[in-house]
């Protein structure tokens, strides 16, 4: 296939910007968030969460520039590391304040990059705050929000305390990047550790969507612009089960505006970090091209090392390449979707 002329975007990337990092060391912590330089990288500490290490590819502007230049990407909508999220055992104040911190810090390497835009954090110790919080951040320059599928202070996503943010994302029209935590309920399996990156991160994405539309979610709130990453979980592939579990098993009770959960799946976005043309074009057939936007998850390693090569190998055809390659997210990020 010829090279487009599409701007590629990505709509799946994560950062931690190392002048955040930097001022962390220099201030002995702020916020209750503490960070020192290990030499290799650097180690942060959020209350509650432990050390987690930050590696180059995850805090250097220079490398992320590297590893667009390499896969011929033009811009990537950058997101907080969901590990840098605001953590239950933070003061209602401190999480709003470190928020507010790395909303900062993502937009200020944005706008170095000239990327197509930041997704912001939001602290939920208190919704409503966090609704005017989100408010705050699109006026300052941020294109949407990342929500974790087990968004701490609530049961999940269904849980009706959502409201709120869902009310402000939908009137704003700004897309919510539906991501799993390193620490997700899937977790919980046994023997699962080693299988975390490979099928956790994805049950926690499919148990927490498919509550999300069973409890009307979609239906009260049908302005919604939801991402699901990493191809939407199984939920796409398996939905024909959730539709059977919701018309004769123990999922009957939920009440829905629709004849079968299915029928939800093209009111949601899905990125391409399923991994493989073959998956990517079942994709496309299940949820039409329209759908789908062009993801990397990098800088982690099991995310797609040539995101654009796997999308033209999926063959689509021009025009849908065209629009999953970057047409679909400008489109979200101008609000104006497909």
């Amino acid at each position: 296939m010829e090279p487009t002329t599409q701007p590629v975007l990505d709509a799946h990337a994560h950062a931690v910007p190392e002048p955040l990092l930097t001022a962390l060391a220099a201030r002995g912590g702020i916020d209750g968030v503490t960070a020192h330089d290990t030499g290799d990288g650097w180690s942060v500490e959020l209350p509650g969460a432990g050390p987690k290490p930050v590696r180059p590819p995850m805090y250097s502007a220079d490398r992320r520039a590297a590893y667009r230049c390499a896969t011929g990407i033009d811009g990537q909508l950058l997101a907080p590391w969901l590990d840098l999220q605001p953590t239950a055992a933070m003061p209602p104040d401190a999480a709003r304040s470190w928020a507010g911190r790395v909303n900062d810090a993502l937009l200020a390497e944005c706008a170095a990059s000239r990327g197509p835009g930041v997704l912001a954090t939001v602290a939920l110790d208190d919704v409503e705050a966090a609704a005017k919080d989100l408010e705050a951040a699109v006026r300052d320059g941020c294109a949407g929000l990342v929500l974790s599928t087990d968004p701490v202070h609530c049961t999940s996503l269904a849980d009706p305390r959502l409201d709120p943010l869902w009310t402000v994302a939908a009137g704003l029209g700004v897309p919510v990047q539906l991501h799993p935590a390193s620490t997700g309920p899937a977790r919980a399996l046994p023997d699962s550790a080693e299988f975390g990156n490979a099928y956790c991160r994805l049950v926690d994405t499919t148990f927490g969507v498919a509550r999300l539309i069973l409890a009307g979610v979609l239906d009260r709130f049908p302005g919604l612009r939801l991402i699901t990453v990493h191809g939407g979980g199984f939920l796409p592939y398996q939905a024909a089960r959730l539709d059977g579990a919701h018309r004769a098993d123990a999922l009957s009770a939920h009440t829905i505006g629709r004849d079968r959960p299915s029928d939800y799946l093209r009111d949601l976005y899905y990125d391409t970090v399923a991994l493989t043309p073959e998956a990517i074009r079942f994709l496309t057939d299940a949820v039409g091209h329209d759908r789908v936007l062009l993801g990397s998850d990098s800088p982690f390693p099991l995310g797609d090392p040539q995101p654009a090569t796997t999308v033209r190998a999926a063959g689509l055809g021009p025009d849908a390449t065209d629009a999953v390659l970057g047409g679909n997210l400008g489109g979200l990020l101008t609000g104006s979707p497909s």
